[in-house]
């Protein structure tokens, strides 16, 4: 077997929720670029990780995030 099959994982189906979650985030930051909009977006998942999208600056960007997000 070469390093690369012996490298290969199966992630549990949290990580698939997350990675499902993520892709949410990530259209819906997509939408607001397309509409020119500001966005700020993001979950905690059931682990505390946090994931946050934008597209403004970090000035903005924290001044709309939700303290549980920062």
């Amino acid at each position: 077997m070469n390093d690369f099959n012996n490298r290969l994982c199966v992630p549990n189906t949290s990580d698939y929720s997350k990675l499902e979650a993520m892709r949410m985030v990530a259209r819906m930051r997509e939408s607001a670029d397309k509409l020119g909009i500001g966005f700020v977006g993001g979950f905690v998942a059931p682990d505390g990780q946090k994931f946050v999208m934008t597209n403004m600056d970090d000035v903005d960007t924290n001044a709309l995030m939700p303290e549980d997000l920062k």
